[in-house]
């Protein structure tokens, strides 16, 4: 019995340490809501007795704001749609990000040697980014292979979308593994047009000798009878497949424009309201800072 009701003692105090615990808690949350309440409230107040002096400095400040603006390069931004063939997303992701850190470390030479255009052209590049359009559709530990991705340039010369669209399609062909890549595919598919024209001839040949019969041949090989049907039905199968590869043949590129830049009429940027913004609220705080020195200096001399 005795250990029975000194265990309910201890289980007592347990609740009621906790009980204080929590009690400590809410009341320092109250206490520090409160303390940041008086702090608005003495903020609010000097900036209204200082209210000239803060709006002068925030008047100033989109004074500022605006004359950066003013002098600000336009730049215009669009986006262009690739699609790859059967090659991982990483290579050109690499290609990619290599001219990317060009752009943004001002290495005209470099970029107007790698996109083969003027450097004069090369001024005009302001940033280059990419994504794949797929990513949410992968796994982490799958590999992205032939996906559409998505180039997004910005440029200080809107004219120039036109011509950048073949320069960086150029460059990224030009890589020396997907060249590799599509002479391979190439000479697979020549070789197999070949083929099929050596088949289709030889049918044909079998087709004339069948419709006019001279000599031995009276439609019999090897002792099978010949079905002009089934000769036709197999020229015509071995055209089509010559003309699906001949097609492959056409469009071998490793890299396809799916939807390309569009110039824009108007700039992207700078955004004027951004410029005042970040400069009416970092002369405001400015000036508010002042106002409270102000202040405690005029306090300190009352007191």
């Amino acid at each position: 019995m005795y250990k029975k009701l000194q265990d309910e003692q201890e289980e007592r105090i347990a609740r009621y340490n906790d009980e204080i615990d929590l009690r400590l808690v809410f009341n320092r949350i109250g206490n520090a809501f409160e303390r940041m309440g008086n702090g608005l409230k003495y903020l609010l107040n000097i900036a209204i007795k200082r209210f000239i002096l803060i709006l002068i400095f925030t008047v100033a400040g989109l004074g500022l704001a605006y004359a950066i603006f003013a002098t600000a390069r336009p730049y215009y931004t669009s986006s262009m749609t690739l699609v790859l063939s059967k090659i991982r997303n990483d290579f050109v992701e690499t290609q990619l990000q290599s001219l990317s850190d060009m752009i943004n470390e001002g290495n005209l030479v470099g970029v107007s040697e790698e996109l083969e255009i003027t450097p004069e052209s090369a001024q005009s590049l302001k940033e280059l980014s990419f994504s794949n359009l797929d990513d949410d559709m992968i796994g982490d530990d799958s590999v992205l292979t032939g996906s559409p991705f998505k180039v997004e340039l910005s440029l200080y010369q809107n004219s120039l979308f036109a011509a950048m669209e073949p320069a960086i399609v150029s460059y990224l062909e030009n890589n020396s593994y997907f060249m590799r890549q599509k002479k391979i595919r190439e000479q697979e598919l020549r070789s197999m047009i070949e083929k099929l024209n050596q088949e289709i001839s030889s049918i044909d040949s079998l087709k004339r000798a069948v419709g006019d019969p001279r000599g031995p041949v009276n439609g019999f090989v090897y002792g099978e009878p010949i079905d002009p049907t089934n000769l036709y039905k197999e020229s015509i199968a071995m055209y089509e497949h010559k003309v699906e590869l001949e097609a492959k043949l056409n469009s071998l590129d490793n890299i396809q424009v799916v939807g390309g830049f569009t110039p824009r009429s108007m700039p992207t940027g700078p955004s004027l309201l951004k410029y005042l913004l970040i400069g009416g609220s970092v002369c405001f705080l400015f000036g508010l800072i002042i106002a409270v020195y102000l202040e405690s200096n005029k306090n300190r001399r009352l007191a």
